[in-house]
């Protein structure tokens, strides 16, 4: 079984800011659903848990992991996609144009494409998708999305069902 969160809610997801890899901290409602989703997850058997590094999804981590007691690994391919010199910006100051020239040409804006990330998050869910463990992972909607696509056989350019943070979803 390998389960998937996402972090719990950051001021920067409330404000409209594009995070990326911006070490956004959890707010008090983010905390407050990581005890949540720890407290569903309390009796459901985990081996072990992934974590992206940044502190959003890692402090979450470490809220489900009061339950389990379990190692947390942490793992630089799942943190979130390197949105380039967007980070920090507000989404609503982002042009439709400005999103198709950055979803074009990524690598402009000093950003990972989709492609990459794609391939980065793969290549570390073949190293576990095989697993007789009961897995958790603890990231990012980029990384879900990207997940979701590789289980579910879909290409990048098919639309995925949103997570909400501290959301929980299986892959396997």
């Amino acid at each position: 079984m390998i389960l998937f969160v996402r972090h719990g809610e950051t001021d920067s997801n409330l404000k409209g800011i594009i995070q990326g890899q911006l070490d956004s901290p959890l707010n008090d409602k983010g905390i407050v659903q990581a005890k949540i989703v720890a407290d569903m997850l309390k009796d459901i058997k985990i081996d072990i848990i992934y974590s992206s590094p940044l502190i959003r999804a890692y402090k979450t981590s470490q809220e489900i992991n009061k339950f389990h007691n379990v190692k947390i690994i942490i793992d630089k391919r799942i943190q979130e996609q390197n949105a380039g010199v967007a980070t920090g910006r507000k989404y609503s100051e982002v042009t439709k144009e400005e999103i198709k020239d950055f979803t074009k040409n990524p690598h402009k804006y000093n950003a990972e494409s989709f492609q990459d990330l794609y391939i980065r998050n793969v290549n570390f869910y073949k190293e576990i998708e095989n697993s007789d463990k009961s897995i958790l992972i603890v990231s990012h909607s980029g990384v879900w999305k990207m997940l979701y696509r590789y289980t579910h056989n879909l290409s990048l350019d098919d639309n995925v069902e949103e997570i909400k943070n501290c959301e929980i979803k299986y892959l396997k």
